[in-house]
């Protein structure tokens, strides 16, 4: 046997390198597919790691444990459904009205993590039992009904006008998902055309 050969086989001998890591907002999306489908106590660590197909040992290498996850989901949950949605609304083109008509959708959307959306409903029910989640729930609704309101003011509703449909406009998002459940296309249409003729105020 050659040089040559003997080297490749002694390079094929060793070990193959480890597969890197999950990325930590990977970890965050499984947390919040699980949580959109049962609640924040039924979320265990193993389950998760059987789900991506992983060992722990890829999760301690992000979090340093359960609760840690969970901020993280919470983190991520608050600012997609603040910061993210009212920078993407603010650059979206057209009337206050459209404006309002965009944000109406996004809250009607099947995704998990929308306002009002399934992991919402679990987190709602978590900060029930914790004080510490219902102070940032209750932050989250301020900063809704604050960028609603302006949306309202922009469209030519009076200040306290503008107060009342930005806070019904959160409770119908969040509620009608307790009655229209299911999530089928046809719960979306009649969702969407609820909405539409409630809040979206015409065009000036």
């Amino acid at each position: 046997m050659d040089r040559t050969a003997k080297t490749k086989k002694r390079i094929s001998r060793q070990p193959a390198a480890a597969d890197p890591p999950l990325g930590k907002d990977e970890w965050v999306r499984a947390a919040i597919s699980m949580l959109a489908k049962d609640s924040v106590d039924a979320l265990r660590i193993d389950e998760l790691a059987a789900h991506l197909g992983v060992t722990k040992g890829s999760f301690y290498w992000h979090f340093d444990g359960r609760e840690s996850l969970l901020n993280a989901v919470l983190e991520t949950w608050r600012a997609r459904t603040t910061s993210d949605i009212e920078a993407y609304i603010r650059h979206t083109s057209g009337t206050p009205s459209a404006r309002i008509n965009n944000l109406l959708r996004i809250g009607i959307s099947p995704r998990p993590d929308v306002p009002g959306g399934p992991l919402e409903l679990s987190l709602r029910d978590w900060a029930r039992r914790d004080a510490k989640v219902k102070l940032i729930m209750d932050d989250v609704d301020r900063e809704r009904i604050s960028f609603l309101t302006q949306l309202y003011i922009e469209a030519g509703y009076a200040e306290e006008a503008a107060k009342d449909a930005a806070l019904a406009q959160l409770a119908f998002t969040i509620g009608i998902r307790l009655i229209m459940f299911e999530g089928t296309r046809e719960d979306l249409e009649r969702r969407w055309k609820l909405a539409k003729s409630l809040f979206v105020p015409p065009p000036r």
